[in-house]
């Protein structure tokens, strides 16, 4: 990482977000890109002590506000930034042949989830679990990266239908949502800018299969097929995001590993390119996906390989810390395979009558205990810093949160990373209790510059 942008000053925002509207935000997709780059999102409210004001107390009647001491002053978390990669000065020299878009990646908490798990925000401020409050900050947190594509979390289906939809539709966003099954109340939805890509097909994922005993969990998954809407780009210009929230508990990392397997078969089968079926479009697969660096899950998307009988089901997602986790009993995960050939192969493909593609061989798939995929993935984040933080919920802060892209041997400039939205680290964590009047999720907003490179230049 190099060059770090500087911030423009707040009176910027007072003038570009006027009190008439306050959801409106400038339009910064024609401004020079140089200009863009240096922008960084200030801090969304002032802080609590100047939010709420106390009446003055008359002389003898003086008595102190029946609130908790921590109440009175919440710690401020320094402004983030956005690090620029190699590839950015490479752009600005050639960025004709390209399509530059910026991607959100956000688990927003759900307020019936925050509702039901109130322990876990006991040490919040209850002004700020409001959800009047957390609405109208989370869509000027969102409103302010002004992104061409915004991968939500927790998502509930009124406050999707009945506030974000018609709100950031007005932004011109159009959105593609879906509800996790059951008796559940939030899902995953994708918003995307209409003047800067064309939906060519979408497909929404519920992981929850009646008839497949290990999945039984209730959470989802969506993938769009874009193409931008360039006049140098072509049918041939087509990318792919992918955006899910995997199961929560560590100890079940046998059906975070299913429920992987499965999604990753989605990606391939709306990501792979017909003309040749060996070869995919570039692929962006976002969301939370309850699971550490370098735990054998996050190690399985990108080393594109996992032999999963050696582990226990509690070790899969390193959500459990080593000291804790000898001390536990936990099953080892199945040796069989944890899916139905028949419904996904072990090679992470929906099985079709006339495709006999695999990337091993016949006896290997027949192991049983070995998982495999062919997407090249890379982490916008470094995935094997347990220092950086996307998550802090009951005074724990992880890093669950990520964004992968391909870059495949045969095209490695294909899709490349421009800058990515720093992320906080643990030691800035110590006293921060979320959601708070600066964040109001108990997770980190990830995001992400590409530049796409077009096929007809």
């Amino acid at each position: 990482m190099s060059n770090y942008n500087m911030r423009r000053p707040r009176s910027y925002y007072q003038n570009t977000l006027p009190q008439s509207n306050m959801y409106q935000t400038p339009d910064l997709h024609h401004q020079n890109d140089n200009e863009i780059d240096q922008t960084s999102p200030l801090p969304l409210l002032v802080p609590s002590f100047q939010q709420h004001s106390y009446p003055k107390p008359t002389e003898g009647s003086y008595r102190q506000p029946s609130i908790p001491h921590h109440h009175h002053l919440e710690k401020h978390l320094p402004h983030r930034i956005w690090s620029n990669t190699i590839y950015q000065e490479y752009f600005r020299k050639d960025h004709h042949q390209h399509f530059k878009f910026h991607i959100v990646c956000y688990n927003i908490l759900a307020q019936t989830l925050l509702e039901d798990n109130s322990f876990l925000y006991q040490h919040c401020f209850k002004n700020n679990l409001k959800w009047y409050r957390r609405k109208d900050r989370l869509l000027r947190e969102l409103l302010r990266q002004d992104a061409d594509i915004l991968c939500l979390q927790e998502m509930q289906k009124d406050h999707y239908e009945n506030e974000f939809q018609p709100i950031l539709k007005q932004q011109g966003y159009d959105s593609i949502y879906v509800k996790r099954t059951g008796d559940k109340y939030d899902g995953c939805c994708l918003f995307y800018r209409i003047n800067r890509l064309k939906l060519i097909q979408s497909k929404t994922v519920s992981f929850y299969q009646k008839d497949i005993r290990i999945l039984d969990k209730d959470n989802c998954g969506l993938i769009a097929l874009f193409q931008p809407l360039s006049p140098n780009a072509t049918a041939d210009d087509l990318f792919c995001v992918a955006t899910t929230h995997l199961l929560f508990s560590p100890k079940r990392g046998d059906i975070k590993l299913a429920q992987t397997q499965y999604f990753l078969a989605e990606i391939d089968r709306l990501a792979t390119n017909h003309t040749d079926i060996n070869s995919y479009y570039p692929i962006i697969l976002c969301g939370d996906f309850n699971a550490q660096p370098q735990s054998p899950l996050i190690e399985f998307i990108l080393n594109r390989y996992i032999k999963y009988d050696t582990y226990r089901c509690i070790e899969i997602s390193g959500q459990t810390p080593d000291s804790s986790m000898k001390n536990r009993f936990s099953y080892p995960l199945p040796s069989r395979e944890l899916l139905p050939l028949t419904f996904v192969t072990s090679d992470c493909r929906i099985p079709t009558e006339n495709s006999n593609v695999s990337f091993h061989t016949r006896s290997e798939q027949q192991s049983s205990t070995i998982l495999t995929h062919n997407k090249q993935f890379t982490s916008v984040y470094d995935a094997k810093d347990c220092s950086d933080v996307t998550t802090n919920s009951g005074d724990e802060s992880k890093l669950v949160d990520f964004i992968f892209y391909t870059q495949p041997d045969d095209d490695p400039y294909r899709l490349n990373l421009l800058s990515r939205f720093d992320l906080y680290k643990q030691n800035h964590m110590i006293d921060i209790h979320m959601p708070n009047h600066q964040f109001a999720s108990d997770h980190f907003l990830l995001g992400a510059k590409f530049a796409l490179k077009l096929r007809n230049k």
